[in-house]
C-alpha cells in the first residue's frame, strides 16, 4: 500500500498520523490546560458529520470519535480560529471571509485566515513548551489546508490520506492579541 505522502508525492515520513500514544497524552494534557487557561471551555459532544469539532468564542467542542491525534490538532487549530473571532484587534479581517464572492480571491482569504488560525495554534503549542512539535504541527496545518482547498474547489470531502504532507511551509507564531470572550455564531472543522 502507498503511504499518503508517497501518494501526493512528497519524499519522506510524514509526522501526520504518527505520534505515539504516550506522546499524544502528554500533548493532550497541556494543550487543554492551556486553552482552558486562556478562558475556553472544552468540551466533547457527539457531532454530524462530517464535523470534527465546533467553536462559538466561549467554548471548543471536539467530536470524541475523531482520532485522538486529530482531537490534538483540531483543539490546537479551533484555539486559533477562536482567537480570530473574539479578539477585537482582528475583526476587521473577517469581512472578507464572510463576503467575498470570487472564488480564486475566497480561497486566497480562506488560505491566510487558515494560515493565521494555525499561527495562533502554534503560538499556544511555543507558549506550553511544546516546541519539539513544531514540525508535526506544521504538517498537520499544511494537511488541513490541502484537505479544506480541496474540498472548495472540488465540491466533495477529499480522502485525508490523500492530502497528507510531509515537510509542509514553515508556519510563523503570531502573538495571540487580547481576547473578548463571547458568543460568536457556530463555526466548524471537517
Amino acid at each position: 500500500m502507498i503511504s499518503g505522502s508517497e501518494l501526493v508525492g512528497t519524499r519522506g515520513q510524514t509526522l501526520v498520523g504518527r505520534l505515539p500514544a504516550d506522546r499524544l497524552v502528554k500533548l493532550w494534557c497541556t494543550i487543554t490546560s492551556g486553552v482552558v487557561k486562556r478562558g475556553f471551555a472544552i468540551e466533547y459532544r457527539d457531532l454530524e458529520p462530517p464535523r470534527t469539532g465546533i467553536f462559538d468564542g466561549l467554548k471548543i467542542v471536539i467530536d470524541p470519535d475523531v482520532d485522538f491525534e486529530m482531537q490534538c490538532f483540531v483543539l490546537l487549530h479551533l484555539f486559533g480560529h477562536s482567537v480570530q473571532w473574539i479578539a477585537p484587534a482582528l475583526a476587521h479581517k473577517l469581512e472578507a471571509l464572510q463576503n467575498t464572492a470570487d472564488k480564486e480571491r475566497f480561497l486566497q482569504v480562506l488560505h491566510d485566515y487558515e494560515q493565521e488560525a494555525a499561527g495562533y495554534g502554534l503560538t499556544l503549542l511555543n507558549d506550553l513548551g511544546l516546541t519539539d512539535l513544531r514540525d508535526w504541527f506544521t504538517d498537520f496545518a499544511a494537511t488541513d489546508w490541502r484537505y479544506v482547498e480541496r474540498y472548495y474547489r472540488e465540491d466533495r470531502i477529499p480522502p485525508w490520506q490523500e492530502c497528507i504532507v510531509t515537510g509542509g511551509p514553515k508556519l510563523e507564531t503570531l502573538a495571540i492579541p487580547p481576547l473578548v470572550h463571547r458568543q460568536v455564531e457556530v463555526r466548524f472543522a471537517f
